[in-house]
């Protein structure tokens, strides 16, 4: 349950931060549900939402992706 809880705060976030129309949002909460919050940056190719839209997903990606890089370099000098 805590675990749910923590996946829709992130979701939550992850669409105010993207500021999504609410259809768009829509989709995209389904989107995570189905494929995992790891999984869905995947998917953005097929989602039904604007261009403009999927450019900010993927720029979430490319940072997200960074951080990933940045802790994975942190926990391999200890």
């Amino acid at each position: 349950m805590i675990q749910n809880v923590q996946e829709e705060k992130v979701i939550k976030l992850m669409c105010e931060v993207l500021e999504l129309g609410e259809s768009s949002e829509k989709i995209v909460v389904a989107a995570v549900k189905k494929a995992g919050v790891s999984n869905f940056f995947e998917t953005i190719d097929a989602l039904d939402i604007e261009v403009e839209e999927k450019d900010r997903i993927r720029s979430l990606k490319e940072v997200v992706e960074m951080k990933a890089k940045s802790i994975e370099g942190l926990e391999g000098g200890r």
